[in-house]
């Protein structure tokens, strides 16, 4: 018996093994599975999209300064799923931990593909998604969008892979296209369409010029296209409401953006966040003084220079630095009107991007210890190398735990009133009651983790085939139910 794999043990194992990190990303977010709650901007997303009718008229409102037809769609679909007003916590929390599954294994392929081995696909899925770096993505449905924005970027840049190995066609537009739909989900994913471009545009060490410089660059413009096609569709429906969002106090997106505390608090949450997250290390009000930021970020930047020189192939390496930086200054640029001590230092749905580029970058790099620390058979998987991926997976869950654990919370009074409005539903399709009419007789009920201005009737459906009724007689009707 060898202690290798033939090929096609080699997929079974592989699928094993990936598996098993899905499992393990699971048992991290089982708290939130088993306790789940909705809260604040989820019940715009939820409450707007009772009926497919209410998400289509509400598919281009924006939801402060983001533009999100896919969020919407997404929103109409879950509700649609899900009948029962107390089951749609439980299906929104679901949907996160579904969307970072999904990440995972495109981060296996696209990792796979681009290094040539099964092994590096499985190091880098376990790193990206057996965490709770970014745990605000895959538990706060509102913010579970960053992660569907994030996969619709990772199949944008498979697309851009398949077209740097075959030049199809149809693969660059697929490009194209998934760089348009990304945002469409969140804007964090506004830059998907230059990391693809980044990443057509780079040329390893070593590789073949397989296409004149002029190509290289008109494949590049295609991604970008992408990107202007979502911004154009954005802008142009917004009627200024992006340009002009409420939380900016008066001053357009643009106006708000500074590029000095994007740079500062990228500085800043590289230190505070975002490597020593990675570790499952953190700490709810760590913030290190200036002098340590400069210390640790200096021997970040010594570290990573060192894991450059070693590189083999560094496309990889740039694309995660593009995806670190990139979202970082971004995001802390947009942000610089947001006390960083009181509130943007604590959002970890900010880390979901640069985490990607982390695990990019480390991964990158890993062909320099091939022959050295592993010895790697196209096609195959040895036991020690499916030994080292599962201790990855265990000590990765042990570690992301505890803060998973801890930073879960649970509001029954919530699930108490869904009931609630669930059991006034069922007697408002009894008696022919419809939804508008329901809740003009009821009132307002104050939606638990909710705005003061949210009422939970919102969430009622009302009578598919209602018959005429005044208010009064609906409350008389509805008024006794507890």
């Amino acid at each position: 018996m060898t202690s290798e794999t033939g090929p096609r043990h080699a997929t079974m194992a592989a699928l094993a093994v990936g598996l098993a990190a899905t499992l393990a990303t699971v048992v991290l977010y089982a708290p939130w599975i088993a306790q789940p709650h909705i809260r604040y901007d989820d019940f715009n997303f939820l409450t707007r999209s009772r009926t497919w009718s209410d998400t289509r008229a509400n598919l281009f409102v924006p939801m402060n300064e983001h533009v999100m037809p896919l969020s919407r769609a997404a929103s109409g679909l879950l509700m649609q799923l899900t009948p029962r007003q107390s089951a749609i916590p439980r299906a929104a929390e679901i949907q996160g931990v579904v969307a970072v599954v999904i990440g995972m294994w495109l981060v296996f392929e696209f990792v796979r593909r681009e290094l040539g081995h099964q092994f590096y696909g499985l190091i880098a899925m376990t790193l990206f998604g057996v965490t709770s770096t970014y745990y605000e993505s895959v538990t706060w449905y509102s913010a579970s969008f960053f992660t569907l924005a994030l996969d619709a970027t990772l199949l944008g840049l498979l697309a851009a892979q398949s077209y740097r190995q075959t030049h199809r066609l149809a693969a660059l537009l697929a490009c194209g296209g998934c760089c348009a739909f990304a945002p469409a989900f969140h804007s964090t994913a506004l830059p998907a369409g230059a990391w693809c471009a980044l990443y057509l545009l780079v040329v390893d060490r070593g590789e073949p010029h397989t296409s004149s410089p002029v190509t290289n660059r008109a494949a590049a413009a295609v991604p970008l296209l992408g990107t202007v096609a979502f911004l154009a569709l954005a802008l142009g429906v917004s009627s200024g409401e992006v340009i002009n969002a409420s939380h900016y106090r008066g001053k357009t997106i643009v106006g708000a953006f500074n590029a000095r505390e994007g740079i500062q608090n990228t500085l800043r949450t590289l230190a505070d966040n975002q490597v020593i997250g990675a570790f499952g290390v953190w700490h709810k009000g760590w913030i290190f003084p200036w002098p340590a930021v400069i210390a640790i970020v200096s021997v970040l930047a010594l570290l990573a220079g060192f894991w450059w020189r070693m590189a083999p192939h560094r496309r990889l390496l740039v694309l995660g630095l593009a995806l670190v930086l990139g979202s970082d200054l971004m995001v802390y640029g947009a942000r610089a009107d947001w006390n960083y001590e009181r509130s943007v230092h604590n959002w970890t749905r900010y880390h979901l991007f640069p985490h990607l580029g982390f695990v990019l970058f480390l991964v990158g790099g890993m062909p320099f210890f091939e022959g050295r620390l592993f010895h790697l058979v196209v096609g195959r998987l040895s036991r020690r190398q499916l030994g080292m991926v599962g201790v990855l997976i265990a000590l990765a869950t042990v570690c992301h735990w505890p803060r998973s654990h801890w930073s879960h919370f649970y509001f029954p009074s919530q699930i108490a009133v869904l009931h609630r409005v669930e059991r006034v539903d069922a007697r408002c399709r009894q008696t022919g009651i419809d939804a508008a009419t329901a809740r003009a007789a009821l009132g307002f009920l104050q939606f638990p983790l909710g705005y003061e201005h949210d009422n939970a009737w919102d969430f009622l459906r009302g009578s598919p085939t209602p018959v005429s009724m005044t208010v009064d007689d609906a409350r008389a009707l509805l008024r006794s139910i507890q």
